[in-house]
């Protein structure tokens, strides 16, 4: 009779006790949230078939087709701001510049020259040159400066000649900051520096090569590119302008996974392209007593217009204009689907989750119970020969 009762208490706990452990929702559950909402919270998708990833591809971002390869020659011109430095050449016997005289007395056959302290371009901008007054050489090249200055002195000075350098510059400028190893204002070159240029007279990076993103600025325009294609693709390797910003980012690559696989949590990747069989893969496989080969699913958030190449057009969801949640779901059960999953690529921050099959409460139901059960027996064997002894 004691028997009796320990087994009923047990199967009452158990089926009046809390639910059983889970690792997250069933496939049914995942369908049914899906179909059977007038607005559900995300949208579900097939992958079944090879037309359904190009649909999915995400368009390749390219900074040269953004903002263009840039002119050779960047046409730097003096800024306000700039200091200037001139030097200035008469050819003998001119004096206007000072006289020269060798041991002997007589004047040398050099000519004379002088070189102008260096000056700022003042706000008017405007320089000073000696016996010519203050020219305009702000929005000019040193070159026009030069022939300007020279045009000034014909007639003052013996075929003078003049040489404009900029020592330094607050426009012709581009700022490299973010995880490099020294941000600074990097002054460009004629010959016209390149992302890669910059990003070396910065220090170089500090973060590693895969976990790096450039973002360059240019007119209030933003545009980001992982540092790995553009020191793959020198077609990426852009030519800069005056007062573009380079930032980079640390921003490494992980997708997360979960479920019924061999391990779960982030998984971090360096390569440019990883698929979705490569991501299950990278975390044991499915594992084959937990695993519902029908419920193997991606999260992701899609940009609109990828959204609206897989979604059909009459979901609610569209018609928010932002990014879409969508559930891509992969049954291995199909052949198709095994051979998609070689193509399906996976993007930074993605969610890769596996179900448990339907089959695995009922092991853990058996299991707690045979557990629950063996105690109830040993507590009333217990009881028994403690009751005989009395």
């Amino acid at each position: 009779m004691q028997l009796k009762i320990g087994i009923f208490c047990v199967l009452a706990c158990l089926l009046t006790g809390c639910a059983l452990p889970d690792s997250g929702p069933k496939t049914s559950r995942i369908l049914e949230e899906a179909a059977g909402r007038a607005s559900p919270p995300f949208a579900l998708v097939d992958v079944n078939s090879q037309s359904l990833i190009r649909n999915v591809e995400r368009p390749r971002l390219s900074l040269a087709a953004r903002f263009g390869e840039g002119p050779r020659d960047p046409g730097l011109r003096i800024a306000v701001g700039d200091v200037i430095s001139v030097n200035l050449w008469e050819a003998p016997p001119g004096s206007l510049f000072g006289t020269a005289a060798s041991s002997t007395g007589q004047q040398q056959a050099s000519g004379s020259s002088v070189t102008i302290p260096p000056q700022v371009v003042s706000s008017d901008r405007t320089i000073g040159i000696p016996y010519v007054g203050r020219i305009n050489a702000a929005g000019r090249t040193p070159a026009q400066v030069e022939s300007m200055v020279v045009a000034a002195l014909a007639g003052k000075a013996v075929q003078p000649q003049a040489l404009v350098t900029v020592q330094q510059s607050t426009a012709n400028t581009v700022t490299v900051t973010g995880e490099v190893a020294g941000g600074a204002r990097v002054t460009l070159s004629p010959a016209g520096d390149r992302i890669l240029d910059v990003i070396a007279a910065a220090g170089g990076l500090r973060a590693g090569v895969s976990e790096s993103v450039v973002y360059l600025t240019r007119r209030g325009a933003t545009m980001a590119l992982p540092f790995e294609t553009i020191v793959q693709s020198p077609r990426e390797n852009i030519r800069l302008r005056p007062e573009d910003v380079v930032t980079v980012v640390r921003e490494p690559r992980t997708f997360t996974i979960l479920g019924a696989t061999g391990q779960n949590g982030e998984v971090p990747f360096s390569s440019q392209r990883v698929t979705m069989a490569n991501a299950v893969a990278r975390a044991g496989g499915l594992q084959d007593n937990r695993a519902d080969v029908t419920g193997v699913f991606l999260l992701r958030y899609e940009p609109l217009d990828v959204a609206r190449r897989v979604v059909p057009p009459n979901n609610p969801l569209l018609r928010r204009g932002t990014a879409v949640p969508i559930v891509y779901r992969f049954n291995l059960k199909n052949a198709a689907t095994l051979l998609a999953m070689q193509s399906f690529e996976i993007q930074p921050r993605d969610i890769v989750y596996v179900s448990n099959a339907s089959s695995v409460d009922v092991q853990k139901f058996m299991g707690l119970f045979q557990g629950l059960t063996s105690q109830a027996l040993s507590a009333t064997s217990v009881g028994i020969s403690a009751a005989a002894a009395n």
